[in-house]
């Protein structure tokens, strides 16, 4: 890569975030700004320190985040017309994309798992370790009381990761759906469901897993989209929720780095 393009490259979280995030800090578009904030960050641990929290803070969602859209993506790629009649005429090429989709389906749902219980225990060791006995632990815990002590989602999904790692992988299938949308029309759609008897086998579910479970429309399947959809909204509106409370609690330190960069950018 030529200095050039490494100096404007921007990373997903500089100084254009999406609405509804905050912005932490100038944008490093070059060499010398590093070499500076590095000396500051020795001079003062502090700021180093801040730094870091938030910059692992970004990560740990971006990971938790691309996970639930490579889940979105595959099932938008796979709910296709063409899929659809292959598999409603049981065509041999149907079980050959059946059998590739249900694959790796298994797999981006592991890793979903994987990275939500990930993106959870950091932040409450990191949140415990920062501000245990201070004020704004109480209204941490308040909020995750608020949104995911008694959610059925969020348990459910904490169930799941443990099944697939202390029994076995879920079973999924797909689905082929006939919506009424009027009178003399259908829509036709498919999905990716988790076969709900085979989950039931399992005897350490919570109260709130167990019910989920039981709770699904279906006699036989749990719409295990619906139900990401809904974790994942949950958990991006408490990390955006978090970000800006840790932006006005570090605001200090955050004006600080900024001031550092600032003062190499702005020389001639």
């Amino acid at each position: 890569m030529s200095k050039n393009r490494n100096r404007h490259k921007k990373s997903e979280w500089s100084n254009k975030n999406p609405d509804g995030w905050p912005v932490w800090f100038k944008p490093i578009t070059h060499s010398v700004e590093r070499e500076v904030l590095a000396f500051a960050f020795k001079k003062n641990e502090r700021l180093g320190e801040v730094y870091f929290i938030i910059q692992s803070m970004q990560i740990n969602y971006i990971l938790f985040r691309r996970n639930f859209e490579e889940l979105e993506r595959l099932q938008n790629q796979f709910n296709q017309p063409l899929i659809f009649q292959e598999l409603a005429l049981e065509t041999e090429k149907a079980q050959e994309i059946v059998q590739d989709v249900i694959l790796e389906f298994t797999r981006l749902l592991h890793n979903f798992l994987a990275a939500a219980k990930m993106l959870v225990d950091v932040t409450r060791t990191w949140v415990k370790k920062e501000f245990e006995g201070k004020d704004f632990f109480d209204s941490y815990q308040d909020e995750i009381t608020k949104r995911f002590i008694n959610n059925i989602h969020a348990k459910f999904l904490g169930d799941l990761r443990n099944f697939t790692l202390h029994r076995t992988l879920p079973l999924a299938m797909p689905e082929l759906r006939m919506q009424k949308v009027s009178e003399h029309e259908l829509k036709s759609s498919l999905g990716i469901v988790l076969l709900k008897n085979h989950l039931l086998e399992w005897d350490e579910w919570s109260d709130l897993g167990r019910m989920e479970i039981q709770m699904a429309i279906e006699e036989e399947e749990i719409d295990i989209q619906s139900i990401l959809n809904q974790y994942f909204k949950n958990v991006t509106e408490f990390t955006q929720w978090l970000f800006w409370q840790v932006k006005d609690l570090f605001g200090k330190e955050i004006s600080q780095i900024n001031t550092t960069i600032e003062s190499v950018s702005k020389k001639p």
